[in-house]
């Protein structure tokens, strides 16, 4: 007597559904807490401009911090991170091209998720987000330590310690700066990368080094 073997079954259709209801649910639910704020917003409100049952919300996140979470992968995938850190090690010796690029990648980011990260501004005093945007933000700062900590001695300007460079590069290419020069003041994309550029070389560098 033969035993027949189930195969579980992948559909290519399926799967291509389900990411499409994933992401109309997330960008569902960033417009509310852009608008409304994240603690004003309910599942069921996320679920109608979805399009979708409040079920369906939470078979695919759980709870509204999955949905932050999801939002969070969405911005920052899995490997974003070690390119950045790939991308600083390829310019090893020029820290001034090394800045440009961060320079690059923070216009680049934050134009990108610049409404997420006002959620998060503004949802500070609200645990589930408020710890995550924390954490966050001192990640971004350990990142730039371990850059700056990679320069041989001589590379800073006079005077500047590499914490000191650590953090003006975090303050500089944050997303607060991009929001008032972009979003508040007009700026292109274009002339705040130039700036920012600039700025974070004469910041921590030696002028004309």
């Amino acid at each position: 007597m033969s035993t027949i073997v189930k195969r579980p079954y992948h559909s290519p259709l399926r799967r291509a559904q389900a990411e499409e209801t994933r992401n109309r649910i997330l960008d569902a639910a960033l417009r509310l807490f852009a608008g409304q704020g994240y603690a004003a917003t309910t599942i069921a409100a996320v679920a109608a401009e979805a399009g979708v049952v409040p079920e369906t919300v939470y078979a695919t996140f759980r709870s509204k911090q999955g949905i932050i979470d999801g939002l969070s992968e969405r911005a920052a995938p899995a490997g974003l991170v070690e390119s950045l850190r790939a991308a600083w090690i390829e310019r090893t010796g020029d820290p001034r091209a090394q800045l440009d690029y961060v320079a690059g990648f923070a216009t680049e980011f934050w134009q990108a998720n610049d409404e997420l990260a006002g959620v998060f501004r503004h949802g500070t005093g609200d645990a589930e987000i408020g710890d995550l945007w924390a954490g966050r933000q001192a990640e971004r700062r350990e990142l730039f330590a371990g850059f700056v900590g990679q320069w041989p001695r001589g590379v800073l300007r006079a005077g500047v310690t590499r914490g000191q460079a650590a953090d003006a590069i975090w303050a500089l290419a944050s997303p607060e700066l991009f929001h008032l020069l972009v979003r508040e003041r007009g700026w292109q994309p274009k002339r705040y990368r130039a700036w920012l550029a600039e700025a974070l070389q004469s910041a921590v560098l030696p002028a004309g080094g």
